[in-house]
């Protein structure tokens, strides 16, 4: 953990970690062992809430067999990001946590993490989203953070270097975010119309609408790499049926969720921008050709 400041806090407080999982045991396991580790004495509880949609390793078992106060919630296979997290926010919300923390399953979170993320939060006199920046286990570099826009396309972001203090981001990625229930109150649930992608960046925009600050809490809070590698949808080797598939598919660009995402953040300009993903995307996906058939 990084440069954060006082994190000495009055309880009760009680925070829910929700969590999404798909095929990733050993991630998963050690994300929750980062999470019930925490260095934060006997004024908070932690609690989480994991949907695992539909995952074919063994997680819930392994999760229930270790973390057998962790609530885990059967998805259907087709809930992806967004809808797992929607769902496991709506049932977290049963208990009323102070906070809510979302937690990517492939964070392993610093042993103070929450404890800065709750100063964070509070560091303005005015409840806020506190955001924590995260960086590559290997080589230390920022992976996740707040973020904000990098240019006029709304989904165009770039990400916030954390300070020595809070910094204000315009909206964030949603590896490890810690919302107060009177923010989520007031700013509603995530959306899982959006599926896969976006719901992150949707809920810090429509926080900042309200007047709802995101802060980027000081240095990082815990490791977590950057999800990289070429788009499946351009490989030669597939056909261009399949490529298509993953192209429109939930986590490519599927179009009823990008108009939806458009539709809220991109104003009057929103149908020429969703026409543009797929006028300036679509031509390589169509047309690549596999090497060996040029051969």
């Amino acid at each position: 953990m990084t440069k954060g400041g006082d994190t000495s806090l009055e309880g009760p407080v009680t925070v829910t970690a929700i969590l999404a999982s798909h095929n990733r045991r050993e991630k998963t396991l050690a994300c929750l062992a980062s999470y019930f580790a925490q260095e934060v004495g006997p004024a908070i509880c932690l609690r989480a809430v994991l949907v695992d949609d539909a995952s074919s390793d063994g997680t819930p078992a392994a999760v229930g067999e270790r973390f057998p106060s962790v609530e885990v919630i059967a998805g259907s296979g087709s809930l992806y990001w967004a809808g797992a997290m929607a769902l496991a926010e709506r049932v977290a919300m049963k208990s009323l946590p102070d906070f809510l923390l979302w937690l990517n399953d492939d964070v392993v979170l610093d042993s103070r993490a929450v404890r800065l993320l709750i100063h964070t939060s509070r560091s303005t006199g005015a409840a806020g989203i506190a955001v924590g920046a995260m960086r590559d286990p290997a080589s230390g570099k920022l992976t996740y953070s707040g973020v904000g826009r990098a240019g006029r396309h709304p989904l165009r972001m770039a990400l916030v270097t954390p300070g020595d203090e809070p910094v204000e981001a315009e909206t964030f990625n949603g590896n490890a975010v810690l919302i107060p229930r009177s923010v989520r109150d007031r700013v509603g649930p995530i959306d899982g119309g959006l599926v896969h992608s976006a719901a992150d960046h949707d809920y810090g925009l429509r926080a900042r609408r309200m007047g709802v600050a995101s802060l980027v809490a000081p240095g990082t809070v815990g490791t977590c790499e950057r999800d990289g590698g070429r788009h499946p949808w351009f490989d030669a080797a597939l056909p261009v049926r399949e490529r298509l598939e993953l192209f429109f598919g939930p986590k490519g660009f599927p179009p009823g969720p990008r108009a939806r995402y458009l539709k809220r953040h991109a104003g009057s300009a929103w149908p020429a921008l969703w026409l543009w993903t797929y006028l300036r995307r679509l031509p390589p996906v169509v047309w690549r050709r596999s090497s060996r058939r040029r051969a």
